[in-house]
């Protein structure tokens, strides 16, 4: 049985290349995700290992709260500690370090990473002991307040060289520093694609408004020491805040912190691996439906020469096993370029994983193989075990094209329970935030439509088949009625696909509708300064400077910080009321909106939530200070927390004295009234020529950029999504490929009576188009359903309207017809060239 297994799978290459495809990318996404996941695990634990090679020791203050197994931003420590710990018996070495914003400018002026990754500066050109990795590639370290270190990959990008002047955005403004050196991190240009700007430590401090702190102290034990004896003794000198922990476990922090920002990876990678291997399951399963009813009739003469139920069972699940493996190999393959290509992909959007070999462990091999054979085998076991059924009696019979009428039985039970899944959805998207049962009721939907599948196969053929008598549409319809489970099972497939693409489309144009209304919505400002992509910050001199220009009215500056408002993690804002009310509407509320320091403001929706209202006390934990006491004075309209990002303002005392950060993250302008805003906007752009971080947006604008982030996204996981679209098109080709095959002698005899080779490939691509069709059809149906009822379960995460992309989706179903006739090309092409005298020739 073996051998006979591998004989049918060299029997048909084209079958196998097709049925190895389909869940060799499903592998490959699995595979590929543990791949990237490793490898950058280890690259990082490696980069960090480097930079804290030598550090027994860090002191540094102690941070407010853990959130999801992460410190917050701590505050920094005075500078006098340094002293202190370089007095405790065993200390070697001890050295204070700080570490703040800075953008680097190119030789135009432009800033050489306007998003993504960080944008830093830091001291350096202390111990060298305590560099680790960092090291100097050309040049030597800074000394004195107008030099300047940058890091290896910004100097290449900006073609720096040792001598040039560097321009410097810092938090008071720009300024020029004459570049003495070139920084790398181990064999990485950049640490995981940040710029990093180097100073000694008088002028960080002072560039970074850290005079008199720093932010950590890092040690080293002398000979015979060891770190924990010393961390010890250290801990037992500090004060209350201060902490005292191993080089280890900070640099195990900075790599789980770089490992974490990159899990998202990971999370959507096995998100579309799921969608391809369900779609590749269907395409298994129905390849071998159709295998086991073509070959009764060997399967029969088996079994009249004494083979087994077990053996024919066997031979089966050998054969996907032999296909399993197959697809193992070459997903395995394509998983490692997968990764490869990923992280050459973040490279480009600024995100430098450090370069180390690949990382394939064993759980990725067991995972690859689970799949892919697990997968396979699980999808041909019903066919399989069906081909056990099959009689001794049938290997006298003639091979004959197969035909399954399917069940009323089965159509009746796939009507009710696609009709529960679709009253479910509906169900769901009236009453909004169903999360848990939008899902239960599209499985559900899902489910209906593959117990169905066959039905609706056959509605679709009597709806072609009203074509003339002898015509391509009708005869394909006959084809399609002829098998309506097979038909189904191929449609299915491609089902899975649209349905999910419909659903995200869905779902994506409704946020896009939703940012656009809620970032206009509540806002009076006639001009928003932000940093340029995800800066940190801006200066809060540029605000001073646009305050002084003719023709503005009023100028607000919105300060971020994380923290904790009653143990959950939230935004806070510190602003000045006082002209607030002309650059944002918050709406009608309750109490006064003074903010007065001990104060906070809270949106209506968030108030809700606590359970506060005017008057009642809310703790607010900073990252830095720890926990306050803040009482409600004010509940505003939720009107303008789209355009702010948040549900909680402060005052800018109160801010101030628990955030070290004086940077600005929004600046709201109001221009004088009867001013023209194009000669305003003229004039503040010249104002802020030496801000080049800044970008100046008017409301329009504003709106236009937020939308378009939406569509980046969206394009994304729909050409991510578009794989498992192709998995359904490879099922297309194959269940034509086999009903070629399974037809040779009825198309001979098509070709005998009259029959030309064009009307034979018109009758195969009219069959693979109603397949397209039926699938693209009902994956719209479910996939628009589905979007509809998710947009209403995610108002709370800012969908407030439901907006159904109808140009988008009709171009899908049009893209699937033209699917279908693409798919039928090579089967329409072998069919048309069947031989007559071979194909009417008895067996």
């Amino acid at each position: 049985m073996l051998r006979l297994a591998l004989r049918n799978l060299q029997m048909n290459t084209l079958r196998l290349i097709l049925t190895t495809a389909a869940i060799a990318i499903g592998v490959a996404f699995v595979s590929g995700t543990f791949v990237l996941s490793d490898t950058t695990d280890k690259a990082f634990d490696q980069l960090y290992d480097g930079l804290t090679a030598n550090t027994d020791v860090v002191v540094r203050s102690q941070a407010a709260y853990t959130d999801n197994g992460f410190q917050s931003e701590a505050r920094p420590i005075p500078a006098d500690l340094v002293r202190t710990v370089a007095a405790v018996p065993g200390v070697a070495v001890a050295e204070g370090s700080v570490t703040g914003f800075a953008l680097l400018l190119d030789k135009t002026g432009t800033p050489i990473q306007p998003g993504g990754a960080p944008t830093l500066a830091t001291s350096v050109g202390g111990n060298a002991a305590l560099a680790g990795d960092f090291s100097l590639r050309s040049g030597r370290m800074p000394r004195g307040p107008a030099e300047a270190t940058i890091d290896a990959r910004s100097a290449t990008g900006a073609s720096y060289v040792v001598g040039d002047t560097v321009r410097i955005v810092l938090s008071d403004g720009t300024h020029p520093f004459t570049l003495v050196g070139i920084t790398g991190f181990g064999d990485s240009d950049s640490l995981a694609g940040a710029t990093l700007a180097g100073f000694d430590l008088a002028t960080a401090q002072r560039v970074l408004g850290r005079t008199g702190t720093v932010d950590q102290i890092s040690v080293i034990a002398r000979d015979g020491v060891t770190s924990g004896d010393l961390v010890a003794r250290i801990g037992a000198t500090m004060p209350h805040g201060v902490e005292t922990l191993s080089g280890a476990t900070l640099a195990s922090e900075g790599a789980a912190g770089m490992q974490s920002g990159l899990a998202i990876f990971t999370q959507v990678l096995l998100a579309f691996a799921a969608v391809s291997l369900l779609v590749g399951s269907f395409v298994i399963w129905n390849t071998f439906n159709v295998l086991v009813a073509q070959r009764r009739r060997e399967v029969g003469l088996l079994r009249a020469v004494g083979a087994t139920r077990r053996q024919v069972l066997g031979g089966i699940l050998v054969e996907s096993a032999a296909i399993g493996l197959l697809a193992t190999a070459v997903g395995l393959l394509g998983g490692i370029g997968l990764a490869v290509g990923i992280r050459r992909l973040l490279l480009l959007v600024g995100v430098e994983v450090p370069s180390t070999t690949v990382a394939l462990e064993p759980r990725t091999l067991i995972a690859a193989l689970a799949v892919g054979v697990g997968v396979t085998m699980v999808a041909a076991a019903v066919p399989a075990w069906a081909a056990t059924r099959v009689a001794p009696i049938e290997a006298l019979r003639d091979a004959a094209p197969t035909t399954d009428d399917g069940s009323s039985r089965r159509g009746a039970v796939g009507a009710v329970v696609l009709s529960t899944g679709i009253l479910g959805l509906l169900a769901c998207a009236a009453a909004g935030d169903q999360r848990p049962l939008t899902a239960l009721a599209s499985l559900t939907a899902f489910v209906g439509l593959v117990i169905s599948g066959p039905s609706l196969a056959r509605g679709t053929a009597r709806l072609a088949s009203h074509g003339r008598r002898g015509g391509g549409w009708r005869m394909a319809a006959r084809n399609v009625a002829r098998s309506p489970r097979r038909a189904a099972a191929t449609a299915m497939a491609l089902t899975i696909g649209v349905a999910v693409v419909s659903a995200v489309a869905v779902t994506a144009t409704s946020l896009r509708e939703s940012v656009g209304q809620t970032v206009s919505a509540g806002n009076r400002a006639d001009f928003i300064l932000q940093p340029v992509g995800s800066g940190a910050g801006l200066s809060p001199t540029a605000a001073t400077a646009v305050r002084a220009l003719d023709g503005v009215a009023d100028v607000v500056e919105l300060k971020y910080s994380g923290a904790q408002v009653d143990g959950v993690r939230s935004t806070i804002v510190g602003v000045d009321p006082t002209d607030l009310g002309t650059v944002l509407d918050l709406g009608t509320g309750t109490g006064t909106l003074d903010l007065a320091p001990g104060s906070i403001a809270i949106a209506r929706t968030e108030a809700t939530t606590l359970g506060v209202r005017v008057g009642d006390t809310v703790e607010v934990t900073y990252p830095e200070s720890g926990p306050r006491a803040l009482t409600v004075t004010a509940v505003f309209a939720d009107t303008a927390t789209g355009l702010i990002s948040s549900s909680y303002l402060v005052s800018p005392t109160d801010f101030a004295a628990n955030v070290t950060s004086t940077l600005d993250r929004v600046v709201l302008v109001a221009a004088a009234p009867g001013i023209d805003l194009t000669t305003t906007r003229a004039t503040i752009t010249r104002a802020l020529a030496a801000y080049p971080n800044i970008t100046i947006s008017d409301p329009a604008q504003l709106t236009s950029a937020a939308q378009k982030s939406t569509d980046q996204l969206l394009g994304l996981v729909t050409a991510l999504l578009l794989l498992a679209v192709v998995v359904a098109i490879l099922g297309i080709v194959n269940t034509l490929v086999l009903s070629v095959l399974e037809r040779t002698r009825e198309l001979g005899l098509m070709r005998a009576v009259g029959a030309t080779r064009r009307q034979v490939r018109t009758i195969v691509r009219r069959e693979s188009v109603l397949m397209a069709l039926l699938g693209a059809v009902t994956g719209i149906a479910l996939g628009t359903l589905s979007g509809v009822a998710l947009s209403r379960a995610l108002t709370g995460e800012g969908i407030t309207t439901v907006a159904v992309p109808t140009t988008q989706l009709l171009l899908y179903l049009v893209v699937a017809a033209v699917v279908g006739v693409l798919a039928a090309i090579g089967p329409a092409r072998r069919a048309s060239r069947v031989d007559l005298l071979t194909a009417m020739a008895p067996d």
